[in-house]
């Protein structure tokens, strides 16, 4: 059965709830209209001023501020949730979630072992597994789950292998 040991740090718990919400929420729809709908209202309107004025400054101006609209805003938004994020949680909190961690596919379970002592996770209890381009994300709940950073896997485990074992497991 495969091992996987790996770090869990502040950052990582800010990113999951950004993924999270960005999935479930109206905070993705946001973000998705402030990098591409906005942008390309205000890109038609610079088309519009170029057709109509033959003022082609103008509509690079305006197609600049396209670009930096879809840059900026977001960029503004995400901060602001991070920092919504960070408001919420206490010193507490952030110390239980974090630290080095230890799961193992075992045939009842994923035995898990934090710094708060261990557990054996029941396959049933694992609503659903997602992956994302730094981590995954094994959903306890609608709204929890185990964050498992890809970058801060130790050298020692075989992310990989874990990873097709805990889908076959997950699968039966």
């Amino acid at each position: 059965m495969s091992t996987l040991v790996f770090t869990v740090q502040k950052t990582d718990l800010l990113e999951f709830n950004e993924y999270h919400a960005k999935m479930n929420s109206a905070y993705g729809k946001s973000v998705t209209r402030h990098q591409m709908l906005w942008p390309a209202i205000i890109a038609v309107a610079a088309l519009f001023i170029v057709m109509s004025t033959g003022d082609a400054q103008k509509g690079v101006l305006t197609l600049t501020g396209a670009f930096i609209w879809s840059l900026l805003v977001p960029a503004w938004l995400k901060k602001r949730f991070y920092q919504h994020v960070n408001d919420q949680m206490s010193d507490e909190q952030v110390e239980q979630a974090t630290g080095d961690y230890s799961l193992k596919v075992t045939p009842e379970g994923l035995m898990e072992i934090r710094p708060m002592g261990e557990d054996l996770i029941e396959w049933s209890s694992i609503h659903r597994l997602e992956k994302s381009k730094h981590h995954v994300y094994l959903y306890m709940s609608k709204d929890a789950a185990i964050i498992i950073p890809k970058d801060r896997v130790s050298k020692e485990s075989d992310f990989k292998a874990f990873y097709a074992e805990l889908v076959d497991a997950m699968k039966k």
